[in-house]
């Protein structure tokens, strides 16, 4: 949840790079005029109408067309909100706990395991039928104190024991487990320095993904990471290594079945693109590995203080991104990183220097629709691989 993104393009450069495409991606730049088109209105009567809230229409509904749920980042205090939780029941098919399964939270002490806040969700999720992913087992962030100061030697006992016992507590009962969040350095550059590398090697990637594998046979495996998806030199980077760490997993055998793309996306006026994409998400599919977009939003703290203009952006975004992904049949899931702008983590983590809130997420602060959720349901229902 909490990165730092890569710098985005400069304006001049994303502009060069469409001039030099134009020509041979006429049909897509079309296609994706299109799903623009949709999201400022202006679109044909059926599109338009296919794509509006309210007629009949839904994003889990939309996405369960090609077999892939929406899924929403939630907590269970967003849930005390009636108004927001009638939302996220008319809207998505999955919920993933956005902090209550953090090791900060499970195991605020050796030994002791406290499960309540998420077992509460995944009984809300049961009762209401909607699926629930597991997020997430090894990060660099949001440990707890007593296993940063644990010397290295027992280092990997306590985090085998932490993965071993969270995973069978939820076995048999999720759709997908982030293993392993954000091991790539942020510049690309090889794996990211963190207390887990540092103690444990590189191998602790090899012996988390195992682990949870043992204690629950049954459940996908995620590899879960950001800055994988736009044309910009740092993201070309990362996509290069974590194809070197997939396919070094693969020749180990690693049991691993899925990449997750978090698509925290940093919007400009003109980017971000993404052209390359494709070629990536074809090397994981030959890899034999799923995609799941498992974070969703639209960072708008780089656009004008314009709502109609940030609004229009934003929902381009939406379109092109799920447009590329929704082409590749591996793709198996899409979950947003929020569902209503009322609740953004991007608020208190970047917040826009003009003090106005971010508008990062498919529907407004009051719950209601807005070009994204429209730019979202054309993309979704004209999409269906």
């Amino acid at each position: 949840m909490a990165w730092s993104p890569p710098l985005p393009t400069s304006e001049s450069c994303l502009h060069d790079e469409k001039n030099q495409l134009r020509d041979s991606l006429e049909p897509e730049m079309r296609r994706r005029q299109l799903i623009l088109g949709a999201a400022l209105g202006l679109t044909s009567w059926g599109l338009a109408r296919a794509a509006q809230p309210g007629a009949g229409a839904s994003l889990k509904a939309a996405a369960a067309r090609s077999h892939r749920p929406w899924g929403v980042a939630i907590t269970e205090a967003q849930l005390q909100d009636p108004a927001f939780s009638a939302l996220v029941l008319a809207q998505a098919a999955m919920i993933v706990p956005e902090s209550e399964m953090k090791w900060d939270g499970l195991e605020p002490a050796p030994g002791r395991f406290n499960f309540s806040a998420p077992d509460r969700l995944l009984q809300f999720a049961r009762r209401q039928g909607l699926q629930m992913r597991g997020h997430t087992l090894v990060w660099h962030q949001q440990l707890p104190d007593w296993v940063v100061a644990l010397p290295p030697a027992e280092t990997k006992q306590a985090l085998e024991s932490y993965i071993t016992t969270v995973v069978k507590h939820y076995q048999n009962s999720l759709h997908s487990w982030d293993v392993v969040n954000e091991p790539i350095a942020e510049d690309g550059s090889g794996l990211r320095r963190s207390l887990w590398l540092e103690r444990l090697g590189p191998n602790y990637i090899d012996q988390a993904l195992n682990w949870a594998h043992q204690a629950d046979p049954t459940v996908p495996l995620l590899i879960n990471e950001f800055g994988l998806e736009g044309d910009d030199p740092a993201s070309e980077q990362k996509r290069q290594q974590m194809l070197v760490l997939l396919r070094e997993l693969r020749q180990r055998q690693v049991p691993i079945q899925a990449l997750g793309l978090q698509a925290h996306l940093y919007a400009t006026p003109t980017g971000p693109t993404f052209q390359r994409l494709p070629a990536f998400l074809q090397s994981l599919a030959d890899l034999n590995l799923d995609i799941q977009v498992t974070e969703l939003d639209v960072n708008d703290r780089m656009l004008p203080a314009s709502i109609p203009e940030r609004d229009a952006r934003i929902a381009a975004i939406y379109g092109d991104f799920l447009t590329t992904v929704l082409q590749q049949p591996r793709l198996k899931s899409i979950t947003s990183w929020g569902l209503s702008d009322r609740y953004t983590w991007l608020n208190q983590y970047f917040p826009r220097q003009d003090g106005l809130p971010q508008r990062p997420l498919p529907f407004d602060s009051a719950n209601k629709a807005k070009p994204a959720t429209r730019s979202i349901l054309a993309a979704l229902n004209t999409n269906k691989s």
